[in-house]
C-alpha cells in the first residue's frame, strides 16, 4: 500500500504542532521550562511564553510536515505496494 505524501505530511504536521503546544503550554503554567528554553538552539525566536506557545505551534508543524513528507516518500520508495 502507497502512502499520499501530502495527506501523511500535514497529519504528522497538525499532530507534532499541537503536541508541541500542548507540552509548552503545560509547562508554562507549572512554571517550569528550564529545559524547553533549549529549544532556541532548533527554533530561533522560541521561548515559554504566550507568544512562544504559537511560534512552537508552527515550528511542530513545519518540523513534523518535512519529517512525515520525507517518512512517507521513504516507505514508499523502499516498500510501498500498489494493492
Amino acid at each position: 500500500m502507497k502512502l499520499k505524501v501530502l495527506s501523511f505530511a500535514l497529519a504528522m504536521g497538525i499532530v507534532s504542532g499541537v503536541v508541541f503546544f500542548l507540552m509548552s503550554l503545560v509547562v508554562k503554567t507549572q512554571g517550569g521550562g528550564g529545559h524547553l528554553n533549549l529549544m532556541h538552539r532548533m527554533c530561533p525566536g522560541y521561548v515559554v511564553s504566550a507568544g512562544g506557545l504559537f511560534l512552537g505551534l508552527a515550528y511542530g508543524f513545519i518540523y513534523g510536515f518535512v519529517f512525515g513528507g520525507v517518512l512517507a516518500w521513504l516507505y514508499n520508495a523502499i516498500g510501498g505496494t500498489k494493492a
